[in-house]
């Protein structure tokens, strides 16, 4: 097959996984949402639907990997794509410097978005942990409470309690 077909069968194919990888950040971007009301049961279908969009990313990637080994005989990249362009199809070098620039800001809005995420799910457990101590103390006997002669230390300095340690 004709190179320059090949090269325009991956623009598309580029278009489609930059729309994914779109489609993606908003996902991050509500779950980010999401995690900051502490919103559990919404949290499951988002984490779903972020799951759904990885194996669409995920095909559309071993789709790309193919056609680049139509093309170069390897899994290229980005910048291996430009330059057979400029031999095969000058006119389509722009076009894909253009979708290099979308994937790497996208990838980069994506990690930033992540690692967010990721900060804020440690922050819950936290919180999770501090609740969960909160209401384990408030149930537990209070068996260190109580003093010798079997009554709660209430820091009350009454004379039974003084004649009854001494």
């Amino acid at each position: 097959m004709d190179k320059k077909i090949l090269l325009k069968n991956l623009i598309k194919l580029l278009d489609k996984e930059i729309e994914a990888y779109e489609n993606l950040k908003k996902l991050f971007e509500a779950k980010r949402e999401i995690l900051k009301k502490s919103k559990a049961d919404e949290l499951v279908s988002i984490d779903n639907q972020i799951l759904a969009q990885n194996e669409v990313i995920v095909k559309l990637n071993d789709s790309r990997k193919n056609l680049s080994y139509k093309l170069l005989d390897k899994d290229g990249c980005m910048s291996d794509f430009i330059e057979l362009s400029k031999v095969e199809a000058p006119e389509l070098e722009e076009a894909l410097m253009l979708r290099k620039v979308k994937i790497c800001n996208n990838i980069e809005r994506l990690m930033l978005l992540n690692n967010q995420n990721v900060e804020l799910i440690k922050h819950g457990i936290i919180m999770t942990d501090k609740m969960l101590e909160t209401i384990v103390d408030a149930f537990a006997p209070q068996g260190s409470n109580y003093n010798g002669a079997g009554k709660t230390d209430s820091h009350d300095l009454d004379m039974w309690t003084i004649n009854e340690e001494i």
